[in-house]
């Protein structure tokens, strides 16, 4: 009886020190900082599932075809990136610069774009469904033939954007902001305008 005692609470101990081991990595690397290692292994392989890519810079990179599946790009510049084709599936993108991106064709079910900025991004034949799209700026965006099926997008923004041939089936659009805006029968939306 003493012994199992003895061994109730060396594991006791086991896991109080694993959880502060976990505790003190988590304050060594703060989760918005992007690591070094993550950039290299996606520049040379095109691809870094699971990466922490948090406020990296990668302005103008080309990254068409890369896997970033689950890949963590929060606050991220990816301004004029080259992303079409890309594996997106839940990744996570809130805050992201995207503006003037090309991410046509790119798979990005389940993805977290709150607050990202894709102002004049093509996402034409994107696969959108079931992401997170609230807040997001979408001002003069390609949306042609995007699946958007079950996609949250709050407030976001779609001034200037095109839907020409977008699946929008179970999306609440009653928050969004439509101006100028063509829909996804060819109409031109203007429920928003000032």
């Amino acid at each position: 009886m003493e012994n199992g005692m003895k061994m109730n609470k060396v594991a006791a101990l086991l896991v109080a020190i694993s959880i502060g081991l976990i505790g003190l990595l988590g304050f060594a690397a703060p989760s918005w900082a992007y690591l070094q290692e993550d950039v290299d292994m996606l520049m040379n392989d095109n691809e870094c599932p699971v990466c922490i890519l948090n406020e990296a810079d990668l302005v103008g990179a080309q990254l068409n075809h890369a896997n970033l599946k689950v890949a963590s790009l929060t606050g991220a510049n990816l301004t004029g990136a080259d992303l079409s084709e890309t594996n997106l599936m839940l990744s996570e993108l809130i805050g992201t610069n995207l503006t003037n991106a090309s991410l046509a064709g790119a798979q990005m079910n389940g993805a977290q774009l709150k607050d990202a900025v894709l102002k004049g991004a093509d996402l034409s034949g994107a696969n959108l469904t079931q992401a997170n799209l609230e807040d997001a700026n979408f001002v003069g965006a390609k949306l042609i033939n995007t699946e958007m099926t079950a996609a949250v997008v709050g407030v976001a923004n779609f001034t200037d954007a095109d839907l020409t041939g977008a699946n929008l089936r179970a999306v609440n659009r009653s928050r969004a902001i439509f101006c100028h805006t063509t829909m996804p029968d060819g109409d031109e939306e203007n429920r928003d305008c000032d």
